[in-house]
């Protein structure tokens, strides 16, 4: 069980170091007005920690700053509105999508865990999921994303699953040459 801890601290280290890494990245490019870039690292980071929802709070400022209201409105949805700058982006996405739950379910494609969501981004992904089922009668749903070396995935295949597909592989391969071989034995035993 110790051994269990040293390798999670030491992925959360390593997490933790990547994270800053990626801001430091970021506020380098910022500063030297590469806006895009910083959007491209910020859009990474999210498909990559989508629990993490500074990032896109972060993505909603730049947008914002910008001048792309509704775009800075799309990465606020889940983010509890501190100022009146933050409500109106955000009420101009919605009705840029037409208030439509399914319509900004699928825009926003939320990948992370839900269970781990504060109330407020809870509470807006509940209502977008019942007006989307009332109006369409369909929840858009994703898979979540899984962390490299913090979650192991669902369909964990076994040793033997892969020697199996391994020795399938080699037997496909080496079936036709020995073939090959036997046929030029053929050949050469009726030319002698």
């Amino acid at each position: 069980m110790n051994t269990f801890k040293n390798v999670y601290d030491l992925l959360l280290g390593f997490l933790i170091i990547t994270m800053e890494n990626i801001f430091y990245k970021i506020e380098k490019d910022l500063e030297e007005g590469r806006k895009k870039k910083a959007c491209d690292r910020l859009r990474n980071a999210i498909n990559q920690y989508p629990d993490d929802l500074s990032l896109r709070k972060k993505l909603g400022r730049i947008y914002y700053e910008a001048g792309f209201l509704d775009e800075a409105g799309k990465f606020w949805i889940l983010s509890e509105p501190q100022d009146k700058e933050m409500e109106n982006a955000v009420e101009i996405y919605k009705s840029s999508l037409s208030y439509s739950g399914n319509a900004i379910l699928k825009d926003i494609v939320f990948r992370g865990n839900k269970n781990i969501l504060n109330e407020y981004a809870l509470n807006v992904l509940k209502d977008l999921e019942i007006d989307s089922l009332k109006k369409t009668n369909h929840i858009p749903e994703y898979k979540q994303k899984y962390k490299q070396g913090l979650a192991e995935p669902k369909s964990k295949q076994s040793f033997l699953s892969k020697v199996g597909i391994c020795l399938l592989i080699g037997m496909v391969i080496v079936l036709p040459v020995l073939g090959l071989v036997k046929l030029f034995e053929l050949f050469i035993s009726l030319f002698r």
